[in-house]
């Protein structure tokens, strides 16, 4: 079972009161650190004063190479260490340092941890340390890395397909951002030849957001598959 849906299944069947009501007042040690609200209160402050000198330290670094070498290195397994344990409390109150945590796994493009703890975050109703929604975030994220992948010649799947149920339907998003993912979809729908595909994501794009420019991708499948439909209906049958 998958940590994201081992706590989720925790989580509904306590609640958030019954997990602050259950935790057991202790002493405070590195041991206690959140085995108790109040314990867990004043260790995250100390793991908020602790991630503010990381920031300074991830500023000072002109060099993108190297700042993300740094978040994959040192800071994403020191503070994922924390997360881990916080999840593990059962305990739930605002958490900057896991929304943190969150925002440089998906700035070093570790999507399937990055998904888990975003679906706990919005499970939480936690919020991210800029003015946008996790769900807006998540999108946005995966979808800038998914166009810049396939500019190179690299596939951006599973990541495109598997997300699309959501944010074009159970998450509430911008129309343009659903539409750039069936955009996406149906050009390499288009590199397949699958022609039907490419016509539905397409026009689903086109629906959400008219702006979307595949109209002529759009118009060149259908030409492809009417020339297809064409070659299939004149080729003799097969004894």
């Amino acid at each position: 079972m998958s940590l994201a849906l081992a706590h989720k299944r925790r989580l509904l069947a306590q609640g958030p009161a019954a997990a602050v009501a259950g935790a057991v007042a202790t002493i405070y040690s590195a041991d206690t650190a959140l085995n108790s609200p109040a314990n867990a209160k004043k260790h995250l402050q100390l793991m908020v004063d602790a991630l503010n000198v990381d920031l300074d330290r991830l500023s000072a670094i002109d060099s993108r190479d190297l700042r993300q070498q740094l978040k994959r290195d040192e800071l994403l397994p020191k503070y994922l260490d924390y997360v881990q344990r916080y999840l593990d409390s059962k305990l739930i109150f605002p958490n900057p340092v896991m929304m943190q945590v969150l925002v440089w796994l998906f700035d070093t493009q570790q999507f399937t941890t990055g998904l888990q703890l975003a679906d706990l975050a919005m499970l939480q109703e936690q919020e991210l340390p800029f003015k946008r929604n996790v769900q807006t975030f998540v999108a946005d994220e995966v979808i800038e890395w998914a166009y810049a992948e396939y500019e190179v010649g690299r596939t951006p799947e599973p990541y495109v397909s598997d997300l699309l149920h959501l944010v074009d339907g159970e998450w509430q998003l911008f129309e343009r951002i659903p539409a750039r993912y069936h955009k996406l979809l149906g050009i390499i729908a288009i590199d397949l030849e699958d022609w039907p595909i490419a016509i539905a994501h397409f026009e689903r794009a086109i629906e959400l957001y008219p702006e979307i420019r595949v109209a002529t991708r759009l118009d060149a499948a259908r030409k492809a598959l009417k020339k297809a439909e064409l070659a299939a209906a004149d080729k003799p049958p097969t004894e």
